[in-house]
């Protein structure tokens, strides 16, 4: 008799320590659910205008989405006739390091569509930025000179400054050529919307297009 009052007693005493415990953890819970919510009404709205995306874009001012190393060879030709005999010619090997850019500081409203899934931005073809012609690795080959031809080939400081004048155009045409146009373009379409996720977030879908 006496042990099964003492297991009474013991069922008891566990089954208030149960509901005791049971309180205190549905009380935690109700006190975290309750700041959450009051964290999540306090917290204040992400609202993304034209305007203010504008004003974003603008303070970035341009995006370098391409850098390239290029190299040319150019060919200074003193030849006397085509007689090979005649033939007095150098070759220089200029190189430059080279990028394109994209302006956003004109960036205009109507440049701009903006629902609340998609984003359609509309902005300024890629352009030449810098040619910049590295003149510590230009490299000089010997003349290469005809039977009849000796001495090497020396540039007066005005020609070589109208050579460079040409190996800058032909530069810039090279840039221009579609391979290297159309990695600008892809770059570009990279950057940008990179740079358009961290203003407006992953969770709207962001189209480029050029003009």
């Amino acid at each position: 008799m006496r042990i099964s009052k003492t297991l009474k007693r013991i069922k008891k005493a566990i089954k208030f320590l149960l509901f005791i415990l049971i309180f205190i953890i549905s009380i935690t819970f109700i006190i975290k659910l309750s700041a959450i919510k009051n964290q999540s009404e306090n917290k204040p709205l992400n609202i993304t205008t034209e305007e203010s995306l504008i004003n974003e874009i603008k303070s970035t001012s341009k995006i370098i989405p391409l850098e390239v190393e290029l190299s040319k060879f150019i060919t200074i030709d003193k030849s006397w006739g085509s007689l090979e005999v005649f033939q007095k010619y150098k070759r220089i090997k200029f190189y430059a390091n080279c990028s394109f850019y994209i302006d956003l500081s004109k960036l205009k409203k109507e440049d701009i569509s903006l629902d609340e899934s998609n984003l359609t931005i509309t902005v300024s073809n890629p352009q030449i930025f810098t040619i910049d012609i590295i003149r510590e690795k230009t490299t000089y080959e010997d003349s290469t000179n005809g039977f009849l031809r000796f001495g090497e080939i020396t540039l007066t400081s005005e020609e070589f400054e109208e050579i460079q004048e040409e190996v800058y155009k032909s530069f810039e045409e090279t840039l221009n050529e579609k391979d290297i146009y159309d990695q600008a373009i892809y770059n570009s379409k990279i950057s940008l919307t990179n740079l358009f996720k961290q203003i407006i977030g992953d969770d709207i879908n962001i189209n480029i297009l050029f003009k």
